[in-house]
């Protein structure tokens, strides 16, 4: 008898949390979804004159990320004021939703809420700064409310500010670090480079840790820099293809950042001969040496046209 009535009581339990109530409906299409839409292309364009006819006299606007629980709502001029900015601040902007993301519209049968539609919309701001040449793409989610005349009546977006951060920090000059044109890490990297040309590898991998990486234009952009031991390989192959004649350092600077790695940019002049067929040829090259606090080289990158050989 106890088991039947606690069968019959998880019975219910089971039945009672497991009943649904509907509040309303969920559309794929709707005249609310069109205005949003005609929205979207109103933004792309910088129709102001269409953005005030889409939007009621008595629109108000929410930054849903806002902390401030006592923060005035945008009204209509300022929220259509803000879109312009948007658009004449910086090039390329648009406002479109997001990849695999349509908007939905949602009548609810709530008394309160069932003379207005609420839309959805998963959203994408994108655009190139004017001033800055900083480009931003911004995810965003929105939610409209389309009152009974098809004005939208409000909105509330929540989005991440940070993609910002490097446009509103471009807007004026800020140092980074120091740039020198002579120090120890840059005879380091001359005294390698210059190895190289007489043929004397001990002392060129000498400036380089063990775990040193190697990378450059020979190597795909997803792949790990090269090993020691893999770029030992390749340059052995390289000297038996070609006799380097001469390198000449054409700018060298070494910069003490402190936002990244330090690290030595430089600039040479490379004048090989094909050993096939006695062919000499000139070729700029660019390489950036990140070093460790002991001064020791841990990445090599080297950028020059390899289409030349």
């Amino acid at each position: 008898m106890k088991k039947l009535l606690l069968c019959s009581l998880m019975l219910c339990l089971m039945t009672t949390f497991g009943q649904k109530k509907k509040n309303g409906t969920v559309y794929i299409k709707h005249p609310a979804i069109d205005v949003i839409n005609e929205m979207y292309a109103a933004v792309n364009q910088n129709n102001l004159e269409k953005l005030g006819e889409l939007f009621a006299d008595d629109f108000k606007g929410i930054n849903g990320d806002n902390i401030n629980k006592d923060a005035e709502p945008f009204t209509k001029e300022e929220f259509i004021n803000n879109i312009n900015q948007w658009n004449t601040t910086n090039r390329y902007f648009s406002l479109k939703t997001g990849k695999n993301a349509y908007p939905d519209a949602v009548e609810y049968k709530d008394e309160n809420f069932n003379k207005v539609t609420y839309v959805y919309a998963w959203e994408v701001m994108s655009g190139v700064g004017g001033k800055t040449g900083v480009k931003f793409t911004q995810p965003r989610h929105a939610q409209y409310v389309v009152n009974a005349d098809n004005k939208i009546g409000f909105v509330r977006l929540y989005m991440n500010q940070r993609p910002f951060n490097e446009s509103w920090r471009s807007r004026r000059a800020l140092s980074d670090g120091k740039i020198y044109s002579n120090h120890d890490n840059i005879n380091t990297v001359r005294k390698s480079i210059h190895a190289l040309q007489y043929g004397d590898m001990a002392h060129f991998f000498e400036a380089f840790t063990a775990d040193a990486k190697f990378d450059g234009l020979f190597n795909d952009w997803d792949k790990k820099g090269l090993t020691m031991d893999e770029f030992k390989a390749m340059q052995l192959d390289f000297l038996n293809a070609y006799t380097i004649q001469s390198i000449d350092n054409k700018w060298i600077k070494y910069y003490e950042f402190e936002s990244q790695d330090n690290h030595v940019q430089s600039w040479w002049r490379l004048t090989l001969v094909s050993k096939a067929d006695n062919k000499e040829i000139t070729i700029p090259v660019m390489l950036i040496h990140k070093f460790n606090d002991a001064g020791k080289i841990v990445k090599s990158t080297e950028l020059w046209n390899q289409a030349k050989l």
